[in-house]
């Protein structure tokens, strides 16, 4: 049972370190399915910029699902050019996506070449397809009018896309308004998916900022949910229902779905026949369902921020073990302990390649520079990409070295971790062990790095442990490496973080044979509860 038990924990680490995230590759891979169906007016200005920003700002892995969506999308999608086939956006998503990918490093802080790009793109690549199926010329007012909005609406994706782990209710509305013209027409019974969106937009604003807002965004949902003849109508409907649902916000979410009930019923006249009746009822039963799903789910509603009265602060306690390769002076590993504002705690611990002098120089110039660059405001990704570019000048593999960074912040209690190249990290709750693995090849060896941010909560209790290879390797005879110090850990009832050091350190080398065959160091974190702010 315990092989079993051992090979278990071990494919679910394995899933882990190739960053499988299941919920956010299916929202990617919806927001590319929406943006390359999604028309507006006859239009299809959403491919391009979606193409463009996701391949300068998702790394890796991450592109895949949102252009997988999007060629899907593409096949499922009319075209208002006679003659454009589906191969013609299909080359226009690819040579925006390469092209895009090729100057990343221009696109990242200029909004405008972005714009300036997709827009290009989009004109010229559907121009020569059109030309080449022979098609009337009289297309040119359309696809400039349609080029001219893909250089527009790219100038707000590059905004949300630039920062999109954090931009988490924009990016979120983004993907809203992708759906709504996207797939919009998807049929849920006798009802659509965009009469469902428009409903529960509706509610959501209505139920979180209020009568006036929700009226506000049944304008703005009227007006662009159909052709101009329905939009009068339609419009003043949403704004009816937005208003009523807003006035009732204070008696909590039973008043809001009253309100809503209300005008639904005090408008329902409106839908003449009895199949759009029932379709009118059913989506707005649905509405309802996804407005409480909401408000249990979307934590930048201020419905939600409300509940939270106080917050934690904790403190952290720090221990350190380290012992260098025999018959060397110096350990080639290093580490830094620094604080960052407010109130975050930033750990390092760096195993440059080789031992001796070498790779303590190149392990100290990552530490520093990570030091540097984090408390200067970078991004833990774009620092990675710095210190992996400095190492990579310096030239040969004994210039690599890891990067092995958390950012605990003691306020939000939450940890953030950055490995290149770094074994894994281990975050003990009692007595559950939990494995923090992320796959990527030591800073300096390739031209380019491929990081990604890693959050964990973090508690009362909670204890960190990061470590060179030469700790979490130590176990030469076993299949996984590190799962002596799994083991070791998930049994530990010690409560001093130096004591866990030591200990840890005198256990690996126990288990090395007292024959360590590389630099060993281990750093220890214990958190603990400092004061409750009511």
């Amino acid at each position: 049972m315990a092989v079993v038990l051992n090979k278990l924990r071990q494919y679910a680490a394995d899933v882990r370190a190739q960053q499988i995230n299941p919920g956010w590759y299916i929202s990617s891979f919806v927001l590319g399915l929406a943006a390359g169906r999604g028309m507006l007016g006859g239009l299809a200005p959403f491919a391009a910029p979606t193409a463009a920003m996701g391949a300068v700002f998702f790394q890796g892995r991450a592109s895949l699902p949102i252009m997988a969506g999007m060629i899907i999308g593409l096949a499922t999608r009319p075209s208002m050019y006679a003659g454009l086939k589906p191969y013609g956006d299909y080359l226009l998503v690819a040579a925006i996506f390469i092209i895009a990918r090729h100057y990343k490093k221009y696109l990242v802080d200029s909004w405008f070449l972005a714009a300036l790009l997709a827009g290009g793109v989009n004109f010229i690549a559907k121009y020569i397809c059109l030309v080449a199926a022979g098609a009337h010329a009289g297309f040119l007012p359309g696809l400039f009018s349609e080029s001219a909005l893909v250089a527009v609406f790219t100038i707000p994706f590059h905004y949300i896309f630039s920062d999109y782990k954090r931009q988490k209710g924009l990016f979120s509305a983004l993907v809203l308004v992708l759906v709504y013209y996207g797939l919009g027409d998807f049929r849920l019974g006798p009802t659509n998916v965009r009469e469902v969106l428009g409903r529960s937009v509706l509610l959501v604003v209505a139920g979180s900022w209020g009568a006036g807002w929700g009226a506000a965004a049944g304008v703005i949902l009227g007006i662009f949910s159909g052709s101009i003849v329905t939009a009068l109508s339609r419009t003043g409907f949403f704004a009816a229902t937005g208003f009523c649902s807003g006035i009732l916000k204070g008696c909590g979410p039973p008043g809001v779905i009253l309100g809503f009930f209300l005008s639904s019923l005090l408008f329902s006249a409106s839908y003449g026949q009895p199949g759009d009746l029932m379709g009118h009822l059913w989506a707005s039963l649905i509405a309802i369902g996804v407005y409480l799903v909401s408000r249990r789910f979307l934590p930048f509603l201020p419905s939600r921020e409300k509940k939270v009265s106080y917050r934690m602060l904790l403190k952290a306690e720090v221990g350190i073990a380290q012992r260098a390769k025999p018959l060397e002076t110096l350990c080639g590993d290093s580490f830094g302990i620094s604080h960052l504002e407010p109130r975050r705690l930033l750990l390092t611990v760096s195993d440059g390649m080789g031992s001796g002098i070498n790779a303590a120089r190149e392990s100290r110039i990552v530490v520093k520079l990570i030091e540097q660059l984090l408390g200067s405001g970078v991004q833990p990704e774009a620092a990675a990409g710095i210190v992996n570019t400095a190492l990579y000048l310096r030239g040969g593999e004994e210039s690599a070295a890891t990067i092995d960074t958390a950012v605990a912040d003691l306020d939000m209690g939450s940890l953030e971790f950055l490995k290149v190249g770094a074994p894994p990290s281990f975050l003990k709750r009692g007595e559950v062990v939990e494995l923090i693995r992320s796959v990527c090849w030591p800073a300096g060896i390739l031209d380019e790095v491929d990081p990604m941010v890693l959050a964990r909560e973090i508690v009362p209790g909670d204890i960190l442990v990061m470590a060179s290879d030469g700790i979490t390797e130590a176990n030469q005879i076993s299949d996984v490496l590190d799962d002596w110090l799994y083991n070791y850990l998930r049994d530990l009832p010690v409560d001093d973080a130096q004591v866990i050091a030591d200990l840890i350190l005198k256990h690996a080398l126990k288990t090395a044979g007292f024959e360590n065959r590389d630099d060993m160091t281990v750093m220890v974190v214990l958190f603990g509860r400092e004061e409750e702010l009511e």
